[in-house]
C-alpha cells in the first residue's frame, strides 16, 4: 500500500520536484519511499509496508532493469503468479508483489499480467525498452489514480492534491463536474472536481509514448451484463472463501471492520476460521435507534474474535468535519466518512490492514431501491431500447435526464439524488450543453442488461460503488495509514454475482438470498435473517448545530463563489429549510463538505506551489 506519483516533461530540477509532491502523500506511505529519475522523466513512490516489510522497496526491475514497477496497492495471488514466474526462469531479490509486477509484465506483457493479477492497485510500469509508460487501475475501483496533461507535460498520482499543484495544470472547478457533485454527492465517472485532472476508470489501463507524449486508453475489464447463470450455495460459498482469504494475506496483523449486518458479519466469520482470533470494530451511537454494535457484539462472540466498540455521537460529528475534509482529496458528501474516519484513526493502534464488506449491496441487490426493479419485464422492449439508446447519446444539455433523471430524481441504479434539479440551478445558475462521454458509454453498456434488477446494480457497480464508497474506504483509512481491503469485489466472485439471476437474489420477501444462504453456515440466524438497516444518523439535527455554531447559513456560506456557488442564493436555500424545519440532509452535508474541502484544499495547494522550483 503506498501512494505513487509521476512526472514527464523537460524541467531542470524535475526530480525535485516529484519528491517535493511525494511527500504530500505521507499518510498513505509513513514506512518509505522510492524513486526513479532520469532527464526527462521523474516517478516516485511513498510506502505503507504491508507485504516484505524489509526488501519491498519500490521500484522493482525486471528485463536486466529495462522494466521499472511502481504500486499503490497489494496483489493477493502474488505467490502463485512468483511460483509461474520462477518455472520461467525469471530470479527474485525480494519477497515483494511489486516485484512479481515486473516479472509478470517483461513475461506475459501488460494485458497478461492484468489478466491474471488478483488485487487491489493502481500501477506505474516503465518500458526503458519501448520507451513507453503504462498505467493501470484495479478492476472495480478500489485505488484511485488521476492524470493530468498539458502541452509538454504528463503527471499522474494517487493524490489529486499534487497534481492541482502544478502550475501547468488547471486547478479551477469543473461547473459540470460541479452540478454532478450537487447532484449526487460525487463526482462520477473519469472527471474530477478540477477542469484539468481526470481519472483513470476501474479497469482501464492508459500507455504514455514518452517521445511525444500521446497516449491509448482502454477498458482490460469490465463486468458483463450479457448472461445470466444460477449458482449454488456450495459453488458461491467457496468463492467467497477463497475471496476473504485472499485478502489475509500479509506480513502485519489484518483487522475485520464489523457493522453487524450480514455482509461484514459474513467476512468476519471467514476471516475468523481461517486466522482464529482476529481483530473485529464496531461504531456504536450514543443514540440506540441507530445503534447496530449490539448485533456486530453478537457476531464477534460467535466467531470468536477480539473485538473492539466504540462510540460516535454528535459532539464526534462536530469536531470530525474538518478533519473529515482534510483527509479528501476531492469531496464526497457521504455523512458516513466521519465514523469510518474515527474507527479507521482507533483501528490503526491494533491492525494495519482491515476488511470490510463494501460491494455485497451492490453485488447481490441489497438496497431497498433496488425493489421497484424486482417485478419488471425482464428485458426491456424494443422501443425501450431505442428509447435510452438515443437518450444516451443526446448531448450534454439532455446530462441531467441521461444520468440524473430530473423525472424520477434518481440514477438509472433508483439511487436518489442528493440535489434536484431545481437547488441545483438555484444556487449555481448554470446550463450546460457539449457531449458526455462517460454516460453514453454507461447506459450504452448497461443496455446489454438481462433485467431491470441487473441492470441496476451494474449502474451502481459503475458509479456509486467506485465513486463513492470505495472512495470513502480508501481515504479515510489511508488519512489514519491503515490499508482497507474488500473482499466482495474479488473479480471471479463479482463476474459471479452479476450475473445472478433475480430469483437468487430476491426470494420470500427477503433480499440477497443467496448470500444469506451463504451466511447460514457461518452465522446465527438472527444476523444472516436481518433486514438491511442502512447508515442512518440524526443528520438534520447535526447539521443545524454545525451552522449554527459558525454563524449560520449567512455568514458560512460567505465567499464561496469560487467554488462555483452564489452564496446568497446557498445561504438562503439552506435557511429556508432550516425556518421549515426540513432540512435536505445530504444536500446540506454535501454542500459542507464541499465548501470544507475546498477551504482547505486550497490552502494545501498554494502552498505546495510556493516549494515547486520554478
Amino acid at each position: 500500500m503506498c501512494g505513487i506519483i509521476g512526472l514527464i516533461g523537460r524541467h531542470p530540477r524535475l526530480g525535485e520536484s516529484m519528491r517535493i509532491l511525494q511527500d504530500t502523500m505521507a499518510r498513505r506511505g509513513p514506512d518509505g519511499k522510492g524513486e526513479y529519475v532520469s532527464q526527462d522523466i521523474a516517478l516516485g513512490m511513498r510506502r505503507l509496508a504491508i507485504i516484505d516489510l524489509d526488501t519491498g522497496t519500490q521500484p522493482s526491475s525486471s528485463a536486466n532493469g529495462q522494466v521499472l514497477a511502481f504500486q499503490n496497492g497489494e496483489i493477493y495471488n502474488y505467490r502463485e503468479l512468483k511460483h509461474q514466474l520462477i518455472e520461467q526462469g525469471f530470479q527474485f531479490v525480494s519477497k515483494s508483489d511489486t516485484e512479481v509486477l515486473a516479472h509478470g509484465y517483461a513475461a506475459w506483457g501488460l494485458e497478461g499480467l492484468l489478466d491474471r493479477a488478483d488485487g487491489m492497485f493502481a500501477l506505474a510500469i516503465l518500458d526503458r525498452r519501448s520507451n513507453e509508460l503504462h498505467l493501470a487501475r484495479d478492476p472495480l475501483g478500489e485505488k484511485p489514480l488521476y492524470i493530468a496533461r498539458a502541452s509538454g507535460w504528463f503527471a499522474y498520482g494517487s493524490s489529486l492534491v499534487p497534481l492541482a499543484a502544478l502550475p501547468w495544470v488547471d486547478s479551477a472547478v469543473d461547473p459540470i463536474s460541479l452540478d454532478a457533485y450537487l447532484a449526487l454527492h460525487y463526482v462520477p465517472g473519469d472527471a474530477t472536481i478540477l477542469n484539468g485532472v481526470r481519472r483513470l476508470l476501474p479497469g482501464e489501463a492508459l500507455t504514455v509514448s514518452l517521445a511525444d507524449l500521446s497516449t491509448r486508453r482502454h477498458r482490460y475489464y469490465r463486468p458483463s451484463v450479457k448472461s445470466v447463470r444460477r449458482r449454488s450455495i456450495p459453488e458461491l460459498s467457496a468463492m467467497m472463501e477463497q475471496a476473504v482469504r485472499s485478502r489475509l494475506v500479509a506480513d502485519v496483523e489484518v483487522g475485520v471492520f464489523l457493522s453487524g449486518g450480514v455482509d461484514s458479519s459474513l467476512v468476519a466469520a471467514i476471516a475468523s476460521h481461517y486466522s482464529p482470533g482476529i481483530r473485529t470494530f464496531s461504531m456504536g451511537f450514543a443514540d440506540a435507534s441507530y445503534d447496530e454494535s449490539p448485533f456486530a457484539q453478537t457476531v464477534a462472540k460467535h466467531v470468536g474474535s477480539m473485538h473492539t466498540r466504540f462510540v460516535f455521537d454528535g459532539n464526534s460529528f462536530l469536531d470530525l468535519i474538518p478533519e473529515v475534509a482534510g483527509g479528501l482529496d476531492e469531496p464526497v458528501g457521504d455523512q458516513a466518512l466521519l465514523p469510518l474516519y474515527w474507527l479507521s484513526r482507533e483501528a490503526a493502534s491494533c491492525v494495519k490492514v482491515v476488511l470490510s464488506g463494501e460491494g455485497a449491496d451492490e453485488l447481490f441487490g441489497g438496497y431497498f431501491y433496488y425493489d421497484q426493479f424486482v417485478s419488471e419485464t425482464p428485458r426491456p422492449t424494443l422501443r425501450e431500447r431505442l428509447r435510452r439508446i438515443l437518450r444516451a447519446r443526446s448531448t450534454r444539455s439532455d446530462y441531467p435526464r441521461a444520468f440524473f433523471d430530473a423525472a424520477r430524481n434518481a440514477t438509472p441504479s433508483g439511487f436518489p439524488l442528493a440535489g434536484e434539479l431545481f437547488a441545483r440551478k438555484a444556487i449555481t445558475g448554470r446550463a450546460y450543453d457539449g457531449p458526455d462521454a462517460w454516460v453514453a458509454d454507461v447506459l450504452d453498456w448497461l443496455e446489454g442488461a438481462r433485467s431491470a434488477l441487473q441492470r441496476a446494480r451494474a449502474a451502481d457497480v459503475a458509479s456509486w460503488l467506485p465513486d463513492d464508497l470505495l472512495v470513502k474506504l480508501d481515504r479515510m483509512t489511508m488519512a489514519n495509514s491503515i490499508e482497507g481491503r474488500a473482499p466482495y469485489l474479488q473479480r471471479q466472485l463479482v463476474d459471479a454475482a452479476l450475473a445472478l439471476p433475480d430469483d437468487q437474489l430476491v426470494a420470500n420477501g427477503m433480499n440477497k438470498h443467496i448470500l444469506r444462504e451463504v451466511a447460514r453456515r457461518w452465522l446465527p440466524s438472527e444476523i444472516f435473517q436481518r433486514r438491511k438497516q442502512g447508515f442512518n444518523l440524526p443528520m438534520r439535527r447535526w447539521l443545524g448545530d454545525w451552522l449554527k455554531s459558525r454563524g449560520g447559513p449567512q455568514d458560512y456560506f460567505r465567499d464561496v463563489e469560487a467554488i462555483g456557488l452564489d452564496g446568497a442564493a446557498t445561504a438562503r436555500l439552506v435557511a429556508d429549510d432550516i425556518a421549515a424545519g426540513m432540512i435536505r440532509d445530504r444536500f446540506v452535508m454535501a454542500l459542507i463538505l464541499l465548501v470544507e474541502w475546498y477551504r482547505r484544499f486550497t490552502v494545501k495547494t498554494a502552498a505546495l506551489a510556493k516549494e515547486l522550483p520554478r
